[in-house]
């Protein structure tokens, strides 16, 4: 058996473990669990037909559903890979994005005969030198090996709460994720935050915008054409970002191309999947539909529709949950 192997969920912190002094094969398994469907009940290969179609149509990115099914077979190759190492060590932060990787290896592990292998978590929310921390992805590699002390062997008590989360994550009704946060749920320290973050995912009681989409047009309404000027303030407005420029240029796309668009984006095609350097070249302005939707004049979902998924909730005009930013709880 070799020793060690790391499980990342971004290659940012895969590569700087990779230039660090630590030792053994490191993986990334990064499917965007917080984006897209994820329903209970399925068969493995439900599931990965699933995943992959949600993901070939994500804007721009170009895979086709095959493409996009060999892509997470091959992550689900090197995750089973695990028996053949003497220690597996996961790696996560505390933003949405982690969480929900996180609460699903768990799971998965949980189910496993992991025989003499031992399995080991790192999981941190803050890291010396840095008044904002935004994830692993911003350390060094001297940074990032300093963490490998502080692992510790998964308990049964990890596993419980990550699969009642997982199950819950899952569920067609917000009913278990708001269950479950009513609960103590420390075990695994980020999880409570993480999951009120995934609830301000949906559309907002106000004006049938999620919480990134409002931020997003509210940076536009203060005259942030840019798009590194948008990104800019959307991030300093999470407590934990979770998401990166692809998602948030994605945004802007999807509030642009409304049937009764909210923004108005000159310079050509966002840059979804293969951003230049260079982003000089487009701006984005607010439409006057899209000021009176900010305000809550008007309903994004009331005149443009909406048919997505958040976890296990296929959300449509028949199946409206929403976010009431003011009582802290899903309707």
């Amino acid at each position: 058996m070799k020793n060690l192997l790391h499980i990342h969920c971004g290659d940012s912190s895969a590569g700087m473990l990779k230039k660090s002094s630590l030792k053994g094969d490191v993986i990334v398994w990064c499917d965007i669990l917080s984006d897209g469907p994820t329903p209970s009940g399925l068969s493995d290969k439900e599931w990965l037909d699933t995943r992959a179609k949600h993901i070939s149509k994500m804007t721009g990115n170009g895979l086709t559903v095959k493409q996009s099914k060999d892509w997470n077979l091959k992550q689900d190759k090197s995750l089973e890979s695990f028996r053949n190492y003497k220690e597996v060590v996961l790696w996560f932060d505390a933003c949405l994005f982690d969480q929900t990787i996180l609460i699903r290896q768990l799971d998965w592990f949980s189910k496993q005969d992991k025989g003499k292998t031992k399995i080991s978590l790192i999981c941190i929310g803050e890291s010396p030198g840095f008044k904002k921390f935004q994830g692993l992805g911003q350390l060094d590699p001297k940074q990032m090996a300093s963490l490998f002390k502080t692992r510790h062997s998964v308990t049964k008590e990890e596993y419980a709460l990550a699969k009642k989360a997982w199950s819950a994550f899952c569920s067609p009704t917000p009913l278990a994720i708001q269950q479950l946060i009513k609960k103590d749920t420390s075990t695994l320290p980020f999880l409570h935050d993480a999951l009120i973050r995934h609830f301000e995912q949906f559309p907002s009681l106000r004006n049938g915008l999620n919480r990134l989409e409002n931020t997003a047009l509210e940076a536009v309404s203060k005259g942030k054409n840019k798009l590194v000027d948008i990104f800019i303030y959307a991030s300093l407005k999470e407590e934990r970002p979770f998401w990166g420029d692809t998602t948030l240029w994605e945004c802007l796309h999807k509030l642009s191309k409304a049937k009764h668009p909210l923004l108005k984006v000159t310079g050509g095609n966002l840059p979804l999947w293969d951003p230049p350097r260079d982003l000089s070249k487009w701006r984005v302005f607010v439409t006057d539909t899209g000021k009176e939707v900010l305000s809550g004049k008007k309903d994004f979902i009331k005149i443009n529709g909406i048919d997505k998924w958040l976890g296990g909730i296929h959300i449509n005009k028949n199946n409206v949950y929403r976010w009431d930013e003011k009582k802290k709880a899903i309707h």
